[in-house]
């Protein structure tokens, strides 16, 4: 007699977002936080400004003095308002501000906190989704779990309280800067004797770029709870089931998604090696990307391989429709055309440059201007070919921004590649390196010495590439349409000698550290990751809307 053949049920398949677009599935969830932000915003706004024109004007003589804020530039004019208001006077206004950005945006403290209800829903609902998902596939877990022990465990409620306690840190974090930038803006405003109404509009403008953080910062803490849970859930049925799991990759597949994400569309991974990603590049912020709990047999591949097949046609369909279509561009006077339409008003390019290698570094100004809200250029081309006046550029010019003109400067050697890569090999022969490192240790900055130290040397330039120059330009653009912000960040930074993290050039001033930095966080951000100064580069990300 035969022992009976034994065939085990195949799992059923688990359940997949059916949006392609938003797979976390969070669009309602996210509007209905982000409209609880504007009422708070809008009431810190009304309130400031209303506590502003009432103490300021009290103190306030004749106001002869007019302001204009324009591209987060402070423009004065005329002579001065004269203020009435000793230290103690100033302190009082101050303090009256910080109070009202604390009740609305940090009032409770981490027990009331009004933004941790958001979070811990989104927790929630992603405990949720995953225990009906491996419901349907494992019949093990339907029996052993129950949606009400889950939500009621003591590691249940552990985690929900690191939530509220990460989420009310990053909020802390945001009143301390929206409070610090105000009592700087403020104080300057008196100093200066704009009069109350300008000063009004001035910090309606600052408040206006915190409340685009916190928009940012809502929808990374909100959607990063919904997969935190979806993580905890399934690293839990691993460690006390004996569930052999893994965590499938569902990217946005929008025309604007990163293609590092949809790389990942279709494809398993450990919950390790999600978290792991998360951290790196800036890879959580902006991020709609959403990871399924499946089943994994004994080679650790899933059941239903044909639903993977389909979900890595997906990935390709997408990185076909989305190929950067390289701009050909076989004249000057074709380049000057493109030029004149996406990046800016008037262009006159030398007549000997290369187009061939020009057409990507065009394209690459183009996209950050996109990414970072950046005006386009008055002006775009030959030193000498323009109206306005320039003082004659030092022979070694590449490529200059001239704020005061919004023009971008070209020389034809700025896509000289074989220059580009003869200035980086001879720069391996100098001792930048041994000098930047005396200067990490002369200042006992042992996290500045670790990262010169990993470097192979010390380059001339950050990207010694036509697209480096380019990028390093456009930074000097971005710091002068973001000055008080990022002058702000780099005073610490520069004191403590990151330039010498970057490259010789960086070391200058603090207008080509700021340019070196950029270029490097746009062409290498993993490298840029690793040597920038964290708060700078955190304001590179925060601006960048190209990590969607």
């Amino acid at each position: 007699m035969k022992r009976p053949k034994i065939i085990k049920p195949i799992p059923k398949n688990p359940i997949l977002p059916k949006s392609k677009n938003n797979p976390t599935l969070t669009n309602k969830q996210i509007l209905q936080m982000r409209s609880e932000i504007q009422k708070r915003y809008k009431t810190i706004k009304q309130s400031i400004i209303e506590h502003i024109e009432l103490s300021l004007g009290y103190y306030a003589k004749e106001p002869i003095k007019t302001a204009i804020f324009v591209d987060n530039t402070l423009y004065v004019v005329n002579a001065s308002v004269n203020y009435t208001v000793d230290g103690n006077q100033l302190a009082r206004v101050l303090t009256r501000i910080q109070e009202i950005v604390d009740e609305n945006l940090i009032d409770g403290g981490i027990e009331k906190f009004w933004a941790g209800k958001f979070v811990a829903d989104m927790y929630q609902m992603g405990t949720n989704r995953t225990f009906h998902n491996l419901s349907v596939q494992s019949p093990l877990y339907s029996q052993a779990t129950s949606l009400e022990s889950l939500l009621f465990s003591d590691a249940y409620i552990r985690r929900i309280g690191l939530a509220y306690t990460a989420t009310f840190n990053d909020w802390k974090g945001l009143a301390d800067n929206l409070k610090s930038d105000l009592g700087t803006v403020l104080s300057s405003a008196v100093a200066r004797g704009i009069n109350p109404r300008e000063t009004a509009d001035i910090i309606s403008k600052r408040i206006d770029v915190s409340y685009s953080r916190a928009k940012a910062i809502a929808q990374t803490e909100q959607v990063g709870a919904l997969r935190q849970a979806t993580w905890d859930e399934t690293k839990r049925t691993q460690e006390e089931l004996g569930l052999k799991t893994g965590l499938l990759h569902m990217s946005a597949l929008k025309p604007n998604s990163r293609s590092t994400h949809v790389d990942r569309h279709g494809k398993v991974y450990t919950v390790e090696q999600v978290a792991d990603w998360y951290e790196e590049n800036g890879n959580r912020f902006n991020c709609y990307c959403a990871q399924v709990t499946v089943l994994l047999n004994e080679k650790g591949e899933p059941y239903n391989q044909a639903s993977i097949d389909r979900l890595l046609k997906e990935s390709d369909d997408w990185r076909e429709q989305n190929r950067p279509k390289q701009q050909s561009l076989n004249s000057v006077e074709e380049a000057n055309e493109w030029a004149r339409k996406h990046i800016t008003e008037t262009s006159n390019l030398p007549q000997d440059i290369d187009t061939k290698e020009l057409a990507p570094c065009l394209q690459l100004v183009s996209e950050i201007q996109k990414r970072f809200d950046l005006p386009q250029f008055r002006y775009t081309g030959s030193i000498t070919g323009d109206v306005y006046k320039y003082r004659e550029p030092p022979k070694e010019m590449l490529a200059a921004y001239s704020h005061e003109a919004k023009a971008l400067l070209i020389t034809s050697d700025s896509v000289d590649k074989k220059a580009l890569l003869e200035s980086d090999l001879h720069s391996k022969t100098k001792g930048y390196k041994r000098s930047s490192m005396l200067i990490a240790i002369k200042g006992k900055n042992e996290q500045l010495a670790k990262i010169i130290h990993e470097m192979d040397y010390m380059p001339w330039s950050a990207v010694s590439t036509p697209r480096g120059i380019y990028a390093h330009e456009m930074g000097h653009a971005l710091h002068y349409h973001y000055r008080e912000e990022i002058d702000d960040i780099i005073w610490k930074a520069l004191d403590r000698g990151w330039a010498h993290a970057i490259s010789k050039y960086a070391q200058y001033n603090k207008m080509e550290f700021v340019a070196e930095s950029f270029s490097l966080y746009i062409e290498n951000p993993f490298e840029a990751k690793k040597r920038l100064y964290p708060e700078l580069f955190k304001f590179f990300e925060s601006l960048d809307k190209g990590l969607k």
